[in-house]
């Protein structure tokens, strides 16, 4: 008798339509990649063109297309949903990976600095669900914002940058409950220190790296391991999962 669940895949994507926005480096390439081989159609979003291109170029499969977009004035997202969905097929997912980190003193911090970060790591969270959720624009699915460890336990310099992602959090669990009417789930995912130019960065500007990786208890993550949490969410294997963290945080500060 032939075994039909030898080819199961409960990860499987196959003809799963998702954006995916700050796709031209870090989480949101590596995230792209990996929805990619397991048979997603990408639409990948980012403000560098040439780094979009090289995600573009790195792609499994074929019929992905990629859209540049700088998030940092954009209030209504209306045309760029209708730029995303100008193929006639509708999304099966979102994944926001756009986002910034400013390490800023207490007393440096100012109403402009801190409207820069909150318009790129939230306030265009918002809009983007606001414009998936829209009927006209989704298959119902699965929408996951990026968040930060940070948004739990924040270290020194980082007042506004953990505000912005505490927020997405706990907006998200708010919207969950809307949207469930409207068969689409949202989650978020919480990175601990993973090697990214971000991280690098963040040295640079004097955070103690080495104190902090020392508080994972698996070490230094890989964007690889939060793109597979973020596919997990994605994918029908977590269909009874809404308005949740989920930290891929290495076992840190237990």
């Amino acid at each position: 008798m032939l075994n039909t669940e030898i080819n199961f895949n409960p990860l499987d994507l196959t003809n799963k339509k998702i954006l995916v926005t700050g796709a031209s480096s870090g989480i949101g390439q590596a995230t792209s990649i990996y929805l990619s081989k397991l048979g997603a159609n990408l639409v990948v979003m980012g403000r560098n063109v040439d780094r979009l291109n090289t995600t573009l170029s790195k792609l499994a499969g074929n019929g992905h297309t990629k859209i540049v977009a700088d998030f940092s004035e954009m209030e209504d997202m209306s045309e760029l949903f209708g730029e995303v969905l100008s193929d006639g097929i509708k999304l099966d997912g979102l994944v926001h990976c756009a986002g910034i980190s400013q390490v800023t003193p207490l007393n440096s911090l100012t109403k402009k600095k801190m409207l820069t970060e909150m318009d790129i790591n939230y306030f265009s969270y918002i809009e983007l669900v606001r414009q998936y959720a829209k009927k006209k624009h989704n298959n119902g699915g699965s929408i996951i914002g990026i968040s930060s460890i940070a948004a739990d336990r924040a270290e020194q310099c980082q007042t506004n940058y953990a505000a912005s992602k505490a927020a997405l959090d706990i907006s998200s669990q708010s919207m969950a409950i809307e949207l469930a009417k409207k068969r689409i789930r949202i989650n978020t995912v919480l990175p601990g220190v993973i090697d990214t130019n971000i991280l690098k960065s963040t040295s640079e500007n004097g955070v103690d790296l080495e104190l902090i990786q020392k508080t994972q208890l698996l070490g230094v993550g890989k964007p690889d391991d939060v793109a597979s949490v973020v596919a997990f969410l994605i994918s029908d294997m977590s269909r009874l999962i809404t308005g949740r963290r989920l930290f891929v945080d290495g076992g840190r500060f237990l």
